[in-house]
């Protein structure tokens, strides 16, 4: 880890914050401190509570005050957070509190910040103190925040991959009877490593037991305007959906760029939210891939039944929005591909003869020349293209295609030698004896050209297995390439048996 200084002052404010008066952080100094506060006058600075060393305040908001603390027992860092003194005797608080704590407790989830430990701050000598604290896993990268704070945009694939984190965090918090109810940015943390953490359950309801008190009256609105619901602005009841719509916005305004919806006033954004359809992506943010912009404005949709149906359903449709890659196909790949359209040829020639050949060769050509595939290279993810992307055209197709069937010319002319060999011979000598020393030598000749054409072709075919882009002889010949397009979900189960050379 880094020194202590290296701490976010987003994960110090996040932290700090837990209610909805929270929405709007006052302005702090130098590493989270409140304007006008030195840290040196906070009398928990060096003071133990039970087994953990207080080292340094890291900041302050309405509900609590975070601090670096040692974990004297693990020998670690942790971060406290403890409920200000000032806020102890307010309606619900300490309730709320302990809800936050006990509400990340029960999720033991990598996207989710770790609560350690929770107790009652020991009273000092003069008779304060006596809040509540708990120790929680400390996260040092900062808040998905940071880049909105920066002003840029995430880029796309980045934003999908972490929507895919949150959405599982999200997603085991629901399982466990949780609804997070205020997802945004800066409570999306990056530890050491870019992976994504939620924090701060402080608004979190759960409805998984009965008898579960109920901080927040029916009725209330709880959350943050730039990301909420239009039902949890109606204050409805409310289910994983509203966390879908908060997510939706969440990366739509780190995509974008801009929040959904802008007013001068909180009412004034959900106003908007309520009522206003929300821009494309494709006007905001054309850079976003079609497939990740339809599952943002699927999950803003302001009717929750037209939002995904439950976060499996969402982490599907993220995982198939992954960009796919486009490789060059190995050797292994292309020899399947060549196996598959020579039994195709094989079964058409057999229905309808040889003109099933001349058939096969314009399914071929034509496939290349315009779709860059046969069925072959089409079920295995192929495409024939030219070196700078583009489709072959019908000329350069069909120099492939001559070119191609130079394997199959000579082994045609082999099976012809090698059967009329004899029968060609014995024809000459008795028609002409004194031709036959000519007609040896022209066998000679068919025979040796040809074997070194089968040589050349096959030599140019296993060029494939070593050369960089992958391209055999008639590749090189032509200008021509063939790609394999991988997709993120096919490499989760390993690498294919081709693609290991």
């Amino acid at each position: 880890m880094g020194s202590a200084d290296d701490i976010s002052d987003a994960f110090a404010r996040t932290l700090a914050a837990g209610t909805p008066a929270d929405m709007l952080l006052a302005a702090s100094g130098p590493r989270g401190v409140p304007s006008g506060e030195s840290s040196a006058t906070d009398s928990l600075l060096g003071f133990s509570l039970d087994h953990f060393t207080v080292e340094r305040r890291l900041g302050q908001g309405g509900m609590g005050t975070v601090y670096l603390a040692h974990d004297r027992s693990l020998d670690r860092r942790v971060a406290l957070k403890v409920l200000r003194e000032d806020v102890t005797q307010g309606a619900g608080h300490e309730e709320r509190f302990l809800r936050e704590a006990r509400a990340q407790a029960r999720l033991t989830h990598p996207n989710v910040v770790q609560i350690y430990y929770i107790s009652h701050r020991p009273k000092r000598a003069d008779g304060g103190g006596g809040a509540l604290y708990f120790a929680m896993e400390l996260v040092e990268g900062g808040s998905l925040e940071a880049s909105i704070e920066r002003g840029a945009k995430l880029p796309p694939e980045d934003a999908r991959k972490a929507m895919l984190e949150v959405a599982q965090g999200l997603r085991a918090a629901f399982k466990a009877g949780i609804i997070h109810r205020d997802v945004k940015p800066s409570n999306l943390l990056r530890d050491a490593n870019g992976f994504i953490k939620i924090a701060d359950f402080g608004l979190a309801k759960s409805f998984a037991k009965e008898g579960d008190i109920a901080i927040t009256q029916e009725g209330a609105m709880v959350g943050s305007p730039a990301y909420m619901a239009p039902e949890q602005a109606r204050g409805e009841a409310l289910d994983a959906r509203c966390d879908m719509y908060a997510l939706g916005a969440c990366f739509y305004h780190l995509v974008a760029g801009r929040p959904v919806f802008t007013g001068t006033t909180p009412l004034a954004v959900i106003s908007k939210h309520l009522s206003q359809p929300v821009e494309p992506l494709a006007t905001v943010a054309p850079e976003v891939p079609k497939r990740l912009a339809a599952i943002l404005e699927r999950l803003l949709a302001k009717d929750r039944e037209k939002r995904f149906a439950d976060y499996d359903q969402l982490i599907e449709a993220l995982e198939a929005a992954a960009p796919r890659s486009v490789e060059y196909a190995g050797f292994w790949v292309r020899g399947a591909a060549v196996s598959l359209d020579f039994m195709l040829a094989a079964g058409v020639i057999a229905l309808l003869g040889w003109p099933g050949m001349l058939l096969h060769l314009a399914h071929v050509t034509i496939g290349h020349a315009y779709f860059g595939q046969t069925l072959a290279k089409y079920f295995l993810h192929l495409r024939v293209v030219r070196l700078d992307g583009r489709r072959l055209g019908l000329l350069r197709s069909t120099a492939r295609t001559v070119v191609a069937l130079w394997l199959c010319m000579a082994l045609a002319a082999w099976a012809l030698f090698y059967r009329g060999y004899g029968s060609v011979l014995s024809s000459v000598e008795l028609a002409r004896p004194d031709r036959i020393a000519q007609a040896q030598s022209f066998v000679m000749a068919v025979a040796v050209s040809n074997g070194m054409l089968t040589l050349l072709f096959c030599a140019g075919l296993i060029l494939a297995a070593f050369h960089k882009q992958k391209r055999a002889l008639h590749d090189l010949v032509v200008g021509s390439m063939v790609t394999y397009t991988v997709g993120h979900a096919r490499r989760g189960s390993g690498s294919p048996w081709w693609k290991r050379r």
